[in-house]
């Protein structure tokens, strides 16, 4: 591959030039309000979203110092120089939080399962899909109401079925994405199979044109089954050809491309959402080995690879940042770092949530609670190098940045269509230095069906009693640090600081039968997460009944609001239209 010690080396390969488009028509929700919550000097910032797949606690660098075995250099950096946000939660797997993100409300409210992408209900033609209902709002369509680009590069899992769900349909101009949770960073391929065989998954949307199958941006492999550092592949010839075909290089040449040909007279707004660290374990050879020291692993590297994973994430927000200094444009731009999840772990995962408990898939602190981060030039120099310590949600950046650029959230289109509002609670004067609290009090913690057949086994972490059966919620945190947690909970445990490793345990399977640690609360268990972090006293025995009575109450309240549509089953026609419209690639179908 090319070296990647020289920006300016690597985003002069392939830069677009700057295309002249139309406008997508906007919503009659959005409209421009005097704004008053930007910088003083009226500047509208370029903003750049980074959502890191499945990253575990501490596989970040500011929370390991000094730790080998994890190095992010980059975003290190950008933690000192920016605000690193100590309370920053979402939902505890992929999907749901990406739907947040984009609808600016809890997943309680727009998704808490991690479908098939390909689930059709052909009764309900506004909710009976995965993903975001077709009539919410998306944060794009927001920006360019304000007169903002808008890219989306990276893993979508919000929706496909319908033009409506694709990033298009939400506001964005261009994109270069995959649809699902995943896919296989070499080959591109993943499920569904139809007839027998994996499809490709990668889409590409024209800022001048229409949108389709990526063609010649996928791989070739010489099989199916690749190796993790991809031998046999080469990248097809719109594609990666510094990786031989690496599906986050490809993301990465995407965002350069998009910066690089940016005017930069007009607003920016780019959602990046790496492939990276999500599974399958696979990176280039030459990060691998960079981690060669690393000793006492499992038995097929997980932790290597993962942090060479990690690092090499790491390198290309490096390049994307140098870029917008070198552009002129770092001064006026605000960057928000955030993880979708805490760590998957296990021997076949590589993340660790040390010290945190719990993992991907729980509503303990190692699921819910993430890395992230506010940075770039446009953040006032008194914010600079702190820490805050409020409650902050993946869906409340929907509204923080409506508040930022004048526009008014309210999403009137869901309204009409009797869907749920925002949930979004703006953190504007937080990053701009005007406030040193958050304006929210509450953070109520979904979950998926819990032991429910045909789920994805995490799925299978929860159990939930009595009367909580049938609820779509199981926590609850207050902005006083006191956490309940409701039902029987998997993977119940704490890593050690160097993990996963050779004589890792069963901890953290996924599946209450499987887990060789499990939480009962019989309904309710407490903790003080801001005396205890890593939740280890629990409380119930101490509380007073008024308190435990209150946060009950208040679980029942949001169970009421809880939105929890019939998204049908896998659909035939998403194999018909791959197989006969797109040529082997998954797409639209509906």
């Amino acid at each position: 591959g090319v070296s990647r010690t020289n920006c300016s080396e690597l985003h002069e390969i392939r830069m677009y030039s700057v295309l002249l488009f139309t406008l997508l028509s906007l919503p009659s929700s959005a409209h421009v309000l005097p704004r008053t919550k930007g910088r003083t000097d009226d500047k509208l910032p370029h903003i750049l979203f980074i959502l890191l797949d499945d990253y575990g606690w501490s596989n970040a660098g500011w929370h390991r110092p000094g730790f080998d075995d994890v190095q992010t250099p980059n975003m290190d950096k950008m933690v000192k120089e920016g605000i690193e946000l100590d309370q920053h939660y979402v939902y505890k797997y992929c999907s749901p939080t990406r739907c947040a993100i984009q609808s600016g409300r809890n997943p309680i409210h727009v998704n808490i399962v991690n479908s098939s992408p390909v689930f059709l209900n052909k009764d309900d033609p506004i909710s009976g899909f995965a993903g975001i209902p077709r009539n919410m709002t998306g944060i794009a369509t927001i920006m360019k109401s304000a007169g903002y680009k808008t890219h989306f590069a990276g893993k979508w899992d919000a929706g496909v079925a319908t033009y409506d769900h694709t990033p298009r349909g939400r506001g964005y101009d261009s994109s270069l994405h995959y649809w699902s949770h995943g896919n296989d960073y070499w080959t591109q391929l993943a499920w569904p199979k139809c007839n027998g065989n994996f499809m490709v998954n990668l889409w590409h949307t024209k800022e001048d044109a229409g949108q389709g199958p990526a063609y010649g941006y996928n791989s070739t492999c010489e099989s199916v089954d690749v190796n993790i550092t991809g031998e046999g592949c080469k990248g097809g010839p719109n594609g990666d050809h510094w990786y031989g075909g690496y599906e986050d290089s490809l993301f990465e040449q995407f965002v350069l491309e998009k910066i690089g040909g940016h005017d930069t007279s007009e607003p920016l707004f780019m959602f990046w959402a790496p492939h990276a660290v999500h599974v399958p374990l696979e990176v280039p050879k030459e990060y691998l080995d960079k981690f060669n020291f690393i000793e006492n692993d499992t038995k097929n590297k997980t932790r290597q690879t993962y942090a060479a994973m990690t690092n090499f994430a790491d390198a290309t927000i490096g390049n994307v940042t140098d870029l917008l200094k070198e552009k002129g444009m770092w001064n006026d731009t605000i960057v928000v770092f955030s993880a979708d999840n805490g760590g998957p772990m296990g021997d076949t995962n590589g993340a660790s949530n040390y010290p945190l408990r719990g993992m991907k898939g729980s509503n303990f602190q190692g699921g819910v609670r993430v890395n992230a981060f506010v940075s770039g030039g446009y953040l006032p120099e008194k914010v600079r190098g702190t820490k805050f310590d409020g409650l902050v949600t993946g869906w409340d950046w929907y509204a923080t940045f409506a508040d930022l650029v004048g526009v008014d959230p309210t999403d009137k289109r869901a309204a009409a269509a009797g869907l749920p509002p925002i949930d979004s609670v703006s953190i504007a004067d937080v990053i701009m230095g005007r406030t040193s609290r958050s304006l929210r009090t509450e953070i109520a913690l979904a979950t998926g069906p819990c032991l429910v057949k045909d789920q994805p086994d995490y799925e299978h972490a929860c159990l939930l009693p009595g009367k909580y059966k049938n609820y779509h919620i199981n926590g609850l945190i207050r902005e006083d640090g006191l956490k309940m947690l409701i039902g029987t909970h998997a993977g119940a445990g704490w890593p050690g600081p160097v993990y996963p490793n050779s004589t890792s345990t069963e901890c953290f399977s996924p599946g209450i039968g499987d887990s060789t640690c499990v939480l009962k609360c019989t309904p309710a268990c407490f903790f003080n997460i801001t005396a205890d972090p890593e939740e280890r006293e629990e409380l119930s025995k101490t509380l007073p009944t008024s308190t435990i009575n209150s946060m009950l109450s208040r679980l029942d309240e949001i169970q009421e609001t809880a939105f929890y549509p019939d998204r049908g089953t896998s659909d035939p026609a998403a194999c018909d239209a791959a197989l006969n419209k797109y040529n082997g690639f998954l797409g639209p179908f509906a």
